[in-house]
């Protein structure tokens, strides 16, 4: 067991890392009168999907967020470790033609606990499994707020971004979360797992209270040479965390420049389709092929037919159908028989920071003779990257 001295020199070092830039944690929300107190900790850096196969293509995804809870209470345990699943409405045309809309912020919210969560007993520091839960609606506060940082990890790491390139300020992150109901008062953290979460209640959020220790290993004094060791090793720890910094931070910073240059490719391509109604195939389309490179473009669909205009540049290609035959009769009556049908899918190039060419929009055009869908001109234009 870790003495005094190494636990809260360890909280300090985590506390002061979420300081640079790297913090993916959040304290979410702490209740309870004193001596009853629960503090909820979540971990937005790995939000997993749950989603059942029959549900992919539906309007809803199943989203799985780890979270720490830490009991002040003698009759609860040191902490519990959950994998919360949430319910979310998915944020695309999932039909092809309309976005769902997203409940309101104070909307009760449907969460299980799923498996792989477990608990630290109290009384002898031991973990054990907890079961996994039933579908359950509910509106309290903190689910609330757990079920947005969720369904918006996007969001989320968008905020923490933002905030490290204004120089940690936290206040652009608060600023950023506001936008999917979250309060202000969200803090981010440097802590990453349940112990470290266990320490960072018991030395910064409740520091004075007394901690119950049925186990004794809690308020036991370590010797002079426990100590030095953990002197020795906070040492180490420290010029591990150096060495880290300066071994991330400008792969972090080469990061963020390309998430920029992302994101802003992707502005710049939502105002080229002006936020005009797309087709099923569309959707799609643009869905693996949006950023791609006109080269990308050729080594799958092969040469184009180029036109430019203004900053816009456009790769055409087409295809068609035909087995129509004119018949007649002995009665002298003529007609046509058989299906006539063609395909036109269009890519709209805008150029990125660096003056590339790369996908902004595709657009297909669909004709035939026969009502109902195109079957087999568009036979080898709507394809995926290779």
């Amino acid at each position: 067991m870790k003495n005094q001295l190494f636990r809260a020199a360890l909280v300090a070092a985590a506390w002061c890392l979420c300081t640079t830039g790297f913090a993916q944690s959040v304290l979410v929300h702490v209740q309870g009168d004193e001596g009853q107190r629960e503090a909820y900790y979540a971990d937005f850096a790995v939000v997993l999907t749950r989603t059942p196969p029959d549900k992919l293509l539906g309007p809803t995804s199943v989203r799985q967020l780890d979270t720490v809870i830490v009991y002040e209470s003698a009759d609860k345990p040191e902490f519990s470790s959950l994998r919360l699943q949430f319910e979310c409405v998915v944020k695309y045309a999932y039909d092809g033609k309309k976005i769902p809309p997203q409940p309101a912020f104070d909307a009760p919210v449907k969460v299980r606990v799923g498996e792989g969560s477990w608990k630290l007993r109290r009384e002898d520091l031991k973990s054990e499994p907890l079961p996994t839960g039933e579908w359950r609606t509910s509106a309290s506060a903190v689910l609330l707020k757990l079920h947005k940082i969720a369904c918006h990890e996007d969001v989320m790491r968008g905020a923490m971004i933002k905030a490290a390139k204004a120089n940690n300020d936290a206040a652009v992150f608060r600023n950023e979360i506001k936008k999917i109901g979250l309060p202000e008062d969200l803090q981010l953290v440097g802590q990453r797992s349940a112990p470290e979460y266990l320490d960072f209640s018991w030395w910064v959020l409740w520091q004075g209270a007394k901690r119950p220790d049925p186990s004794g290993k809690w308020t036991s004094r370590p010797t002079k040479k426990e100590l030095e060791q953990a002197q020795v090793q906070m040492a180490q720890i420290q010029k591990q965390y150096d060495t880290l910094v300066a071994e991330v931070k400008p792969q972090l910073e080469a990061n963020i420049k390309r998430m920029d240059a992302k994101f802003e490719f992707q502005r710049a391509a939502a105002e080229v389709r002006k936020g005009r109604a797309m087709s099923r195939n569309e959707r799609l389309m643009l869905t693996a092929w949006e950023g791609k490179t006109d080269s990308e473009v050729a080594a799958t669909m092969g040469a184009p037919l180029v036109s430019d205009v203004g900053k816009l540049r456009f790769l055409s290609y087409g295809r068609e159908f035909d087995n129509r035959v004119v018949v007649g009769n002995r009665q002298g009556a003529v007609w046509e028989q058989g299906l006539y049908e063609n395909c036109n899918v269009q890519f709209v190039m805008h150029t990125d920071e660096k003056n590339t060419p790369r996908v902004a929009d595709v657009r297909i055009w669909t004709d035939s003779n026969q009502l109902g869908q195109v079957m087999f001109a568009c036979t080898g234009l709507l394809e995926a990257p290779k």
